[in-house]
């Protein structure tokens, strides 16, 4: 597979907070958004993630298809090595997760008993009473920062006894293109925290 200088270096800083913003057909879906989810699914076994949608519609028609094809191509396929939206058939194998969903109907369900819920804006409170272990948040320039600050992010402090020495626990991957708005700016506010020194 072959990855951009953009996916690249996201790939190899690995930060535990990491925004990248970077221009359409960049290929934060594939290159970025894909590894990562990847990274945290087999370094934290059994753990629970989260990716934040504006909505469900956006999520599953613009975004999910393109992390799903990035998956298949480093050899991660539906159905075999995860699920979505149904608890797996016994027959797959499948470990448990250490916190098991209620319902499975918007969450994706891996092998080693990982699973990662959708979470939409536009459902009040989809990430209220969860406990999350990571996150990743795409298309933040169309993201509610009230409702991540005040609903997802604190969820986003999960299980410290099973994933407390693992440096990605409780990580954060925020991906956009360039906001047009204030409103749409809160992540931005991120590149002050940054080091670049550290980074080099």
């Amino acid at each position: 597979i072959y990855f951009n200088n953009v996916q690249q270096e996201a790939m190899f800083t690995l930060a535990h907070t990491a925004v990248v913003v970077a221009g359409r057909r960049t290929g934060k879906t594939h290159g970025v958004a894909a590894p990562r989810l990847l990274k945290n699914v087999q370094s934290m076994p059994r753990s629970s993630g989260g990716i934040v949608f504006p909505s469900y519609k956006r999520g599953l028609t613009n975004t999910l298809p393109g992390t799903l094809k990035a998956l298949a191509d480093m050899g991660y396929h539906r159905n075999v090595h995860y699920v979505i939206g149904r608890k797996p058939d016994e027959k797959l194998g499948f470990a448990k997760p250490y916190t098991e969903p209620v319902s499975y109907e918007h969450v994706m369900t891996w092998y080693n008993g990982t699973v990662v819920y959708f979470i939409s804006q536009d459902i009040a409170g989809s990430s209220n009473s969860l406990t999350l272990d990571w996150l990743i948040c795409d298309e933040a320039k169309f993201l509610n920062f009230d409702k991540l600050k005040d609903e997802t992010f604190p969820a986003n402090g999960g299980i410290q006894a099973h994933f407390g020495h693992i440096p990605y626990h409780h990580g954060m991957l925020i991906m956009s293109d360039m906001p047009t708005t204030k409103k749409a700016s809160w992540f931005l506010k991120y590149k002050d925290e940054m080091d670049e020194d550290l980074i080099a």
